[in-house]
């Protein structure tokens, strides 16, 4: 494997872990935060989780393990040059 190829995998990893914990933090923690008074914080993570797993389950069993409903085939392939 070329060193190029690591650092790309590295720079994916990074990445997709920056996007997905800041749009969690920014979702759910403004949720749980406006709504701390009047639910607690376990049950709020509860439905959210729940609503986050009935999703997914439905994408990947219903309709034929494609979780993204068919969106991600609108974009055409693209050829990667280094």
């Amino acid at each position: 494997m070329d060193i190029h190829v690591i650092y790309a995998i590295i720079g994916f990893l990074l990445a997709a872990y920056a996007v997905v914990g800041n749009d969690a933090v920014q979702t759910l923690g403004t949720f749980i935060a406006s709504n701390s008074k009047v639910v607690k914080w376990y049950w709020m993570w509860l439905a959210a989780s729940s609503v986050l797993v009935i999703t997914l389950s439905y994408g990947w069993y219903v309709n034929g393990g494609d979780i993204s409903f068919g969106r991600l085939a609108k974009i055409p392939p693209m050829q990667v040059q280094w």
